[in-house]
């Protein structure tokens, strides 16, 4: 018999998260976790995954994923998608897999549906209502990554993943673009420097 997930040790680690920037809260009282953790947890607890390309059209930048994630002899399935509409970042098939993998793993952990992978935030370019705060959330929430990144390449995974609400904060609100931008030199700089 496999053993059975402490709901206290989940609950602590959720709330480690939620303090040292790996989780934070989105709309509904819903709260986003970096893949990276998604990762440590899965580890933690595991969890083993299995991926299984479904479908590829690299062409028009669309992909789907197949992820089974094995928990206490029990199977959790789920599937990540990407295309256009739902992804502006330049390899959807690496998009496709974190997200499914993700998925399946929050689902085996019971905490899917309260807790999404930060895969998984909408994309916000086919949003054309000024007059929400859409755009200055998508903001905070690049502000709040930025803070916890700890690689150069992960800061340039964020820059290109969110290039299209860069170029479109910078005509919208030249203010913000340059807080943004400042934030992500400031970073790049304490990285560099050790």
């Amino acid at each position: 018999m496999g053993k059975v997930v402490n709901i206290n040790k989940i609950d602590t680690e959720i709330e480690k998260l939620k303090t040292n920037g790996g989780m934070w809260k989105i709309k509904n009282g819903s709260y986003a976790i970096k893949h990276l953790e998604v990762e440590r947890l899965a580890r933690l607890y595991n969890i083993q995954t299995n991926i299984e390309l479904k479908h590829c059209d690299l062409t028009n930048g669309c992909a789907v994923v197949k992820a089974v994630a094995t928990y206490q002899d029990k199977n959790f399935y789920s599937f990540g998608e990407v295309s256009p509409q739902n992804n502006d970042f330049e390899y959807p098939l690496a998009v496709a897999e974190k997200r499914a993998a993700d998925r399946a793993i929050l689902k085996a952990l019971g905490i899917h549906g309260n807790v999404y992978s930060a895969e998984e935030l909408p994309n916000i370019k086919n949003n054309n209502n000024e007059n929400n705060n859409t755009s200055t959330d998508q903001g905070d929430i690049i502000l709040e990554k930025i803070k916890t990144i700890t690689h150069q390449g992960n800061l340039e995974e964020l820059k290109s993943k969110n290039k299209k609400f860069l170029n479109d904060i910078k005509k919208k609100n030249l203010l913000r673009f340059q807080e943004l931008k400042q934030a992500f030199l400031n970073r790049e700089q304490q990285l560099t420097e050790g």
